[in-house]
C-alpha cells in the first residue's frame, strides 16, 4: 500500500468543508489546515492514532507545538484496514471535525490564530481515494488552488477532477518520481489559444509537442468543468465533460511512483479510481 502525500497551496479553508476519504497506511493519520501555506504554523493538525485510539488535535506557531486537544474513541472499530472518510468543517469561531459521519467529543477546535490566514492544506498517512472541497456558504468567484500529490501508483487508475479553470493555461503534470525535470505527461488545456498542448519532459528538456484544437464546447473561465485522465498501459486518455479529447502514448515508464501537479484551476474535487 502507497501513502499518498497532499500538498494544495492557496486554498483558504475558512467557510469550507473538506472531506478525505482514504485508507491509513500507518498508525497515525494527519490532515493540517496550513496558515499562509507554510508548515511551520498551523491552525489545526488533525491526527487520528491508532497506536493509541485517541484524536489529537492541535496547532503550531513557528514551528512549535501549542496546547494538545484530545478526543477518544467514538462509536466505532479503530480500523487501519478499511476507508474512512474524515470531514473539517471550517466555521467562523471554530474547526468541527468528523469520522465516518460522526462528530466525537472534545473534536470541536476553536481558532487559535485568525481564521482569515488559513491557506493551504496538507494531508499525510492516507491512501487517498478522494478530497473534496464545498463552500459552506454560496461563495464568491473561484479561486485558483494549486494542488501537488506524491506517491501515486497512476497505471491503470483514473484521475477524476472536478474544477473550475480559472487561469488562462490549466496545467496537469504527472511528474516520475515526484520530479519536476521529469514529467511523463503534460496536460496542458490553454483557454486564451482554444488548443490542448501535450507533451514529456526528460532531465529538463521539454520533448515534440502535440497540439488538438477541435473540441465541442466553448471554452469558458470560471465554469464548472469535470476531467478524467486514465492511465492505460499503452497511453493517458483525457475525457473532458464526457468528451475524449485526446491521448497521448507513455514516452517513459509509468510504472513506477509519480507525482500530480495541478495548477491555473479552482478545484472542488479530486479522486483517483
Amino acid at each position: 500500500m502507497s501513502t499518498t502525500e497532499y500538498t494544495v497551496k492557496d486554498l483558504k479553508t475558512l467557510g469550507k468543508t473538506i472531506i478525505v476519504v482514504g485508507k491509513p497506511t500507518g498508525t497515525r493519520v494527519v490532515i493540517n489546515l496550513l496558515v499562509n501555506n507554510d508548515p511551520l504554523n498551523m491552525g489545526l493538525c488533525f491526527s487520528p492514532r491508532f497506536d493509541q485510539t485517541k484524536i489529537v488535535l492541535n496547532s503550531r506557531v513557528n514551528g512549535k507545538w501549542q496546547t494538545e486537544q484530545q478526543a477518544r474513541k467514538g462509536d466505532f472499530l479503530w480500523s487501519q484496514n478499511d476507508d474512512a472518510e474524515y470531514k473539517l468543517e471550517v466555521g467562523t469561531n471554530e474547526i468541527s471535525c468528523y469520522w465516518n459521519g460522526l462528530k466525537l467529543e472534545g473534536c470541536t477546535f476553536a481558532h487559535r490564530v485568525d481564521a482569515s490566514t488559513y491557506k493551504g492544506l496538507e494531508i499525510r498517512g492516507l491512501e487517498v481515494t478522494k478530497v473534496d472541497f464545498e463552500d459552506n456558504e454560496a461563495s464568491s468567484a473561484p479561486v485558483e488552488t494549486q494542488m501537488d500529490i506524491k506517491g501515486i501508483v497512476a497505471l491503470g487508475k483514473t484521475f477524476k477532477v472536478i474544477a473550475n479553470p480559472v487561469s488562462v493555461r490549466s496545467i496537469f503534470n504527472f511528474k516520475a518520481n515526484d520530479d519536476d525535470n521529469n514529467i511523463a505527461f503534460h496536460f496542458n488545456p490553454r483557454f486564451d489559444q482554444k488548443v490542448i498542448v501535450r507533451n514529456n519532459r526528460v532531465n529538463g528538456a521539454w520533448q515534440n509537442e502535440e497540439r488538438s484544437m477541435v473540441v465541442p464546447f466553448s471554452w469558458q473561465l470560471n465554469q464548472e468543468y469535470e476531467y478524467n485522465i486514465y492511465v492505460t498501459a499503452s497511453y493517458f486518455s483525457c475525457v473532458w465533460d464526457g468528451v475524449e479529447v485526446c491521448r497521448f502514448n507513455h514516452r517513459s515508464p509509468v510504472e513506477q511512483d509519480v507525482g500530480l501537479a495541478i495548477k491555473g484551476m479552482c478545484i472542488k474535487s479530486i479522486r483517483s479510481i
